[in-house]
């Protein structure tokens, strides 16, 4: 079984970020294929490389991290990015900026990826 995940939510908004956290690395843990994690909205919000957490509070960026070691896309739409400062290479020399501000293990992507997924997912869940 393929599912996309969708995160719409600010890493720090709510609890979403964890429990999506949660429901990948169970699903994963289970044996489901995850095809993609599409960011979009404040969710991009994940995707910032200078994240530093307080010692008692989630690493959401490490915990991103896992998963995509397990071959799982993270998709950061690239329109929501742009207008919040979250730019990988290509994106901050076009915008005249000194330096990228997404970490590596994401990549920026279009809506087109977000629709692919009602294509070969066979379920879609979105945390908001």
């Amino acid at each position: 079984m393929r599912i996309q995940v969708n995160v719409y939510s600010a890493p720090w908004s709510s609890q979403s970020s964890v429990d999506a956290l949660t429901f990948l690395e169970e699903a994963l843990r289970q044996g489901y294929e995850i095809s993609r994690v599409f960011f979009f909205f404040d969710g991009v919000y994940h995707g910032l490389s200078s994240q530093s957490p307080a010692s008692d509070e989630t690493n959401f960026l490490a915990q991103w991290q896992k998963i995509r070691n397990n071959d799982v896309e993270l998709l950061l739409c690239i329109a929501a990015s742009a207008n919040r400062g979250l730019l990988d290479d290509a994106e901050a020399k076009r915008y005249d900026k000194e330096h990228p501000t997404i970490a590596n293990c994401f990549s920026l992507t279009g809506l087109g990826q977000w629709a692919t997924g009602f294509h070969d997912s066979d379920h879609i869940i979105t945390f908001k």
